[in-house]
């Protein structure tokens, strides 16, 4: 059975620090960037303890994301954003600890906001990522040749520093001193980070694995189907995360009959913010809404057409707002104006809070983690139509009780299904309505954030730390300096 628990908002973490490690946090973020920053700021709100949120691209301008994350509300006290870059270049000459009487030798300048250059030689035998202060100054090259790899820093004025022969060794340096308060307790969201945590193990640090995708394939049939390239490393590593967390209890079944019965394996979903006034009223119950990406991987042709044969059907004006961005957007605008009743609006700001006047949310997507819109729109007394793909919306609807489920890709059946809905009488359609809004109570931030706490419980269990190591305060005094850690970390790294 997955580990988990019960609902209260009481339930303590373990005493340490907590950070929660993403690749990077792109201007367009999406779903998997969204749930880690809300889970940050609820581990804050609900358990008291602040978050680092790591980052590890070198293009990622923290300066310019941390205006726009307190813009939006995603920043709260207690959350701070870092990268292990913009460390780099934060540290004083001193510490990049030049060989006494090193001379300049690097006169290459960055453009004014420039951070990262790529150079490659003609012959493309050596590739080069060159990174710069904001002053323009160069702070590192990244040199990758083939006889190896060389990360090296430079001084203000361009004399060669410090240097490592694996960015690996720069990356496991920078994290050991970010997360020098231990224990450490550290979420892995990004699959391009799964290799590198694995192999980062530490007495006094633990890592939990949280899976936001499918790990197979598109076209798989079965549990034992093909993997998909990304999520290889996942069943590679099971065995070397303290925690593997999945979303659904169905991928972890999966997962579990693919690799054998694990101890370290979860389900814990993400969390939403609920809204806190909610009514099952509705002046138009006839009215559809989707919230989704305009690619290939959410199908909205789907509900396009299951929206018009289901008017077609039943002579009824029922309509379809969707809203959203992406590749799509043209080709799926050009097929809208050919059905009435279908309107594309873009991306709309806190479009969930449209979902409070739509009567039905449809789902069409290929493949799924765990689509939070459900729960955003069970919330506001909108009654989910989904189809059945292999991890997701059978995990949260019952099928006829809160919401239905649609044999995956069958248009005929997503049609059907529409129209036995916006059929049902008043009673029936209040009593779905009051089941779905009981349903989404399971994915408030405090029933989420306790099952995250018996979690690292159960880490903390199976892994006791050593005696050796003190315990640290979760408090947002005790943040310390990392430009401080990171120059502590070069003074004592080998050359």
């Amino acid at each position: 059975m997955p580990r988990t628990s019960g609902r209260r908002t009481d339930a303590p973490f373990p005493q340490g620090s907590y950070a929660a490690a993403t690749w990077s946090i792109p201007s367009d973020y999406g779903g998997m960037t969204s749930a880690l920053l809300r889970r940050s700021r609820t581990f804050v709100e609900e358990a008291g303890v602040p978050v680092q949120i790591l980052t590890f691209s070198a293009t990622l301008d923290v300066e310019a994301m941390q205006t726009t994350l307190l813009e939006r509300g995603e920043l709260v006290p207690g959350v701070t954003l870092h990268n292990v870059w913009e460390d780099i270049r934060a540290l004083p000459d001193e510490r990049v600890a030049p060989q006494p009487g090193a001379v300049a030798t690097v006169r290459t300048q960055g453009a004014p906001g420039e951070l990262v250059r790529v150079e490659e030689d003609d012959d493309g035998s050596s590739l080069r990522e060159l990174h710069f202060r904001r002053d323009g100054t160069l702070a590192a090259v990244d040199e990758r040749r083939l006889s190896g790899r060389r990360v090296t820093l430079y001084t203000r004025d361009g004399r060669e520093g410090r240097s490592w022969s694996s960015v690996w060794a720069v990356y496991r340096k920078w994290t050991d001193h970010v997360l020098a308060d231990e224990p450490a307790y550290v979420v892995v969201d990004s699959k391009s980070l799964t290799k590198f945590f694995a192999a980062l193990r530490r007495p006094g640090i633990y890592t939990a694995h949280l899976v936001h995708g499918a790990h197979l394939t598109a076209g798989a049939t079965d549990p034992h189907g093909p993997l998909s390239r990304t999520r290889v490393p996942l069943v590679q590593h099971i065995d070397d995360y303290d925690a593997v967390v999945f979303l659904t209890e169905g991928q972890r079944r999966d997962v579990l009959d693919r690799v054998g019965d694990r101890d370290n394996t979860f389900v814990v979903p993400n969390s939403t913010d609920l809204p806190s006034h909610t009514t099952t009223a509705r002046p138009d119950h006839l009215r559809g809404a989707m919230l989704a990406s305009l690619n290939g991987r959410k199908r909205v042709p789907h509900a396009i057409r299951g929206v018009q044969r289901a008017a077609a059907r039943t002579g009824l004006d029922v309509t379809l707002d969707v809203y959203g961005d992406g590749p799509d957007r043209e080709k799926l605008t050009r097929l809208a104006k050919k059905v009435p009743g279908v309107t594309m609006h873009g991306y709309v700001r806190g479009a969930a809070d449209r979902l409070a006047d739509a009567s039905f949310l449809l789902l069409t997507s290929r493949a799924e983690g765990l689509p939070l819109v459900f729960a955003e729109a069970m919330a506001r007394g909108c009654v989910p139509i989904a189809y059945d793909i292999r991890y997701g919306p059978a995990d949260i609807i019952t099928d006829g009780v809160d919401g239905f489920l649609v044999p995956q890709g069958d248009v005929d059946a997503l049609a059907a299904t529409i129209e036995r809905f916006v059929t049902l009488d008043d009673a029936a359609m209040e009593s779905m309505r009051r089941a779905a809004m009981a349903t989404a109570q399971n994915y408030s931030a405090p029933a989420v954030v306790s099952q995250w706490a018996d979690v690292f419980a159960d880490v903390e269990r199976r892994r006791p730390r050593p005696a050796s190591a003190p315990a640290a305060t979760s408090s947002p005094d005790a943040d310390r300096s990392l430009v401080r850690r990171v120059a502590g970390m070069l003074r004592r790294a080998p050359r």
